[in-house]
Parts: C-alpha cells; sequence; structure tokens
C-alpha cells in the first residue's frame, strides 16, 4: 500500500514538473516569435461564443441559489437588509471564479485536450514539425492565451449575471425590492474584492490552459490514448483547482491583512 502511494505521489510530482517544463516552452515561444497575436484573438473569440450560453445559463443559476440560501439565514435574524451584498461578496470572491473554471475545464478544457490529443495521434503535429513550423507557436500559445483572456471575459460577464439573476430571485421569492438588493452591495464588495476574483479566475484559466494543452499535446496510443488523455486532463485540471483555491484564499487574506495594517499618510 505504500509502495502504491509512492508511486502515485511521483507520477503526480513527475506530470507536475512536465507542466512546468511546458510552461517554460510557451513563454518562451510566446517572446521569441512575432504574429501571434492575431491567432491569439481567433482563439480568444472562438471560445468566448462557444462557452458564452453556458456562462450565462449558470451564472442566472448560481445567483439564485446563493440568494435563496443566505436569505434562509438571514431572516432567522432579520438581517435580510445584508442579502445582497453577501450575495454578491461571494459570487465575486469565491463562488464565481470557481463555477467558471469547472465549466471551463468540462467543456474548453476537454475540447482542447481531445483536439490536441487527435492531431498527435494522426501525426498532424508530426506534419507540421516537418514542414518547419513551430507547433508551439502554431497550435499551443493561441489556444493557451486564448484560454486564459477567455476566462477573465466570461467571468465578467457570468458576474454580473448572477448578480442580475440574484436580485430578481430576491424581489420575486425573498420580497427584497431591488434598491434594497443593492444598497448593501458596496457594504461587502469592495474594489479589493473585485481584484481578487479576477486574481483567482486568472490562476484557475491558466491551470485549465496549461493541463488540457500539455495532456492533448503529449497524447499517445490512437483512440485510446485521446481518451485517457481528455479524462486525465479534466481529472488534474479539477484536481489542481481545488488546491489553487485553498492557497489562493490564504494569500489573498495575508495580502489584504498586511494592506490594511501598513499606516496611510
Amino acid at each position: 500500500m505504500i509502495a502504491f502511494l509512492g508511486r502515485k505521489v511521483l507520477n503526480f510530482l513527475a506530470d507536475l514538473g512536465d507542466v512546468f517544463i511546458f510552461l517554460f516552452y510557451i513563454f518562451r515561444t510566446l517572446f521569441t516569435t512575432r504574429g501571434n497575436l492575431k491567432t491569439i484573438s481567433g482563439q480568444v473569440s472562438a471560445i468566448t461564443i462557444r462557452s458564452l450560453s453556458t456562462i450565462i445559463f449558470a451564472g442566472i443559476f448560481v445567483g439564485a441559489i446563493l440568494v435563496i440560501q443566505f436569505n434562509l439565514i438571514l431572516e432567522k435574524y432579520d438581517a435580510q437588509i445584508y442579502l445582497g451584498g453577501l450575495n454578491t461578496s461571494a459570487v465575486v470572491r469565491s463562488i464565481g471564479p470557481l463555477i467558471i473554471s469547472f465549466l471551463l475545464a468540462g467543456k474548453v478544457g476537454a475540447y482542447t485536450a481531445a483536439e490536441l490529443g487527435t492531431m498527435r495521434v494522426t501525426e498532424q503535429i508530426d506534419a507540421i514539425e516537418c514542414l518547419g513550423t513551430n507547433p508551439i507557436q502554431y497550435l499551443i500559445v493561441p489556444r493557451f492565451f486564448g484560454i486564459i483572456i477567455s476566462s477573465l471575459i466570461l467571468l465578467a460577464i457570468g458576474l454580473v449575471v448572477s448578480i442580475l439573476g440574484g436580485m430578481v430571485v430576491a424581489s420575486t421569492v425573498c420580497g427584497i425590492n431591488y434598491l434594497q438588493f443593492a444598497s448593501s452591495i458596496p457594504r461587502f464588495t469592495s474594489a479589493s474584492t473585485v481584484v481578487a476574483g479576477m486574481f483567482k479566475c486568472l490562476i484557475y484559466g491558466s491551470i485549465v490552459a496549461s493541463v488540457s494543452c500539455h495532456r492533448g499535446f503529449t497524447a499517445s496510443g490512437g483512440a485510446r490514448g485521446v481518451g485517457k488523455a481528455v479524462t486525465w486532463a479534466a481529472v488534474y485540471t479539477h484536481f489542481y483547482i481545488v488546491f489553487a483555491n485553498y492557497l489562493s484564499g490564504d494569500l489573498l487574506d495575508l495580502f489584504m491583512t498586511f494592506v490594511e495594517g501598513v499606516p496611510q499618510n
């Protein structure tokens, strides 16, 4: 049992090291080549359009569910006036980035891993190399940065939809009018809250992009290998996101504590 766990840990660390080496090649290619902006913008457009309906649909229900759950607690203490602020703070700071990253991992990440994996096992990537084209620049850089930038765009859209959805549910189900809902938002949601949410989404989007691109690019073994690449891309992406959620929460709390403790002139 100990030997089995040891092998799993070593395999996990080896895979993590491979991802970081893969990231090094991506950034080196980005800074040493030209003509990437057009392909990246094309990927941003394609990914955003492909995922927009899913984000809007999920955002509405995330906001609605949180409003109902918070209302069940706040009405016991006659504190429903804070419903809008608590709901918005939770969506912007934690729930929104996490849900959106999971959706991107399941939809865009799996699609990217399958697409690149199919190109690898059918030797299309080998053909690109034989033609003298850098496959990292041609295939990986646009997809990698397209996923990251799209995650930020989709986060902004998803947060607005979640807040509006929560506002509608608060008015129709909980009896909280729109002005009451909006009045407490500035009290619980500041600029630092928005920055924290964007920072988390940037980290999560980077995880989705790096793992899915790496798994697809290094796939082998025919159709079975593509299936394994997609499966492990989803598994490792969700694991890394949960782990990053824990670390980023602690780091942001420490940072905010430091900032609040610095004396103002």
